[in-house]
């Protein structure tokens, strides 16, 4: 929307010209206007390939959505989470549900995919810490522990591209996280933003089952 507010003393219209020169953000725009009704009839996302243990919620290839995971990763707008770590702790609390009858002794970790720390200095933030946290705002039964700190990306490696193959990514992420011993016989609850190839998800699974952990399992906003 552009908004007029000519001066009484030249006659310009200033708003216009403020407007023109810093227009407001496209994909702020989308979010803005989101609201529950809106994000409940979001299209839901196909399972992932070969990775069950994985739980997108949208599809990503929706506007809003993508404005949604654009805004959070590099705006650090927090906003769209308030409802989205909602629905994501309900699917969660479906699979501990299922997993308790079994096991009443499980316990259940969530874990955001960790960034290194040269990349934390360039953002200033990790969107999918973001993500865990309002997650966490729904756990009034506090069910899950939060343990950022038991699992560590230890390489840096190249931003992903459309452009890499599955191979390459997975290549680029071998040996880059570090699980601590106290994972052990703990199932964890991975959370990130998006899964594309899964590779990431993958990769930090495998580290944490080698650190023995009982089982691991994804959840992201979209695929």
């Amino acid at each position: 929307m552009i908004r007029v507010q000519r001066c009484n003393c030249c006659g310009i219209d200033r708003l216009v010209v403020l407007d023109f020169i810093m227009p407001q953000r496209r994909d702020f725009a989308i979010v803005k206007k989101l609201d529950e009704k809106s994000i409940d009839s979001l299209q839901k996302a196909f399972p992932v390939e070969a990775m069950d243990w994985i739980h997108p919620l949208f599809h990503y290839r929706q506007t809003p959505v993508r404005a949604i995971i654009w805004e959070i990763k590099y705006k650090g707008n927090t906003k769209p989470l308030d409802y989205i770590g909602r629905l994501i702790y309900e699917e969660i609390i479906a699979l501990v549900s299922d997993i308790a009858l079994f096991n009443h002794d499980a316990e259940f970790l969530l874990i955001p995919i960790p960034i290194t720390k040269e990349r934390r200095m360039e953002r200033g933030y990790n969107q999918s810490e973001y993500l865990a946290k309002a997650i966490l705002q729904s756990d009034s039964a506090r069910g899950l522990i939060y343990a950022p700190q038991w699992l560590v990306k230890v390489k840096d490696t190249p931003r992903q591209s459309h452009s890499q193959s599955r191979e390459e990514r997975v290549k680029n992420l071998a040996g880059s996280f570090e699980a601590d011993q106290r994972v052990e016989g703990k199932y964890v609850i991975l959370i990130d933003d998006v899964v594309t190839t899964g590779s990431t998800l993958s990769e930090a699974r495998k580290t944490l089952l080698e650190a023995s952990a009982r089982d691991v399992f994804g959840f992201t906003i979209a695929h």
